[in-house]
């Protein structure tokens, strides 16, 4: 399964390469002002340079950085049994700016205070809550997100506390939530 590389991850790739590429021409300039054969050192360089894009290449596809968290087949199908209203959005965002938001940041893009210091980062949920069922939001918070700084919450939260931040990172998503 592979996965979209992050913006992060992009910038790394691009500074790694335009180091190589700089270092490449430094080397080449010097071998062929030396009255080396450049051509020589160009395919040893190619070679290497093959084999630093073959392991990014799989560093971001076979071995992400951030795998996908297992889920159990049936809570893709849990419903929110909250009232889909302005008080249960309320009460959600009250729970997420006391709990959540160090991390994930006020409006959910996982710029937190905390966010800096975490590897992986938060997710931004602005992007990433569109794309999964209320079940599988319920489940991450309630079980915590695996190979992640992301805690259970279950003990803490009740479970309506926990359907209720659900509906308000789903009306944030939307851009619904003040």
């Amino acid at each position: 399964m592979t996965f979209p590389i992050s913006r992060q991850g992009l910038e790394q790739i691009a500074i790694v390469l335009a180091v190589g590429a700089a270092l490449f021409a430094i080397f080449a300039v010097v071998s062929w002002r030396r009255g080396r054969d450049w051509r020589r050192f160009a395919q040893s360089a190619g070679f290497i340079g093959a084999l630093i894009l073959v392991d990014l290449g799989l560093a971001y596809t076979v071995a992400p950085n951030i795998p996908t968290p297992p889920v159990p087949f049936f809570v893709r199908f849990l419903q929110n049994p909250t009232p889909n209203d302005p008080a249960t959005v309320a009460a959600g965002r009250a729970l997420y700016q006391a709990n959540c938001a160090i991390c994930h940041g006020p409006k959910g893009l996982g710029d937190g205070p905390a966010a800096f210091t975490l590897q992986p980062r938060p997710f931004n949920l602005q992007v990433h809550v569109p794309q999964h069922a209320p079940g599988e939001l319920f489940y991450w918070i309630s079980e915590g997100v695996v190979s992640t700084p992301m805690p259970p919450w279950k003990d803490k939260l009740t479970e309506t506390e926990r359907w209720e931040v659900v509906r308000y990172l789903q009306a944030l998503a939307a851009g619904q939530a003040s």
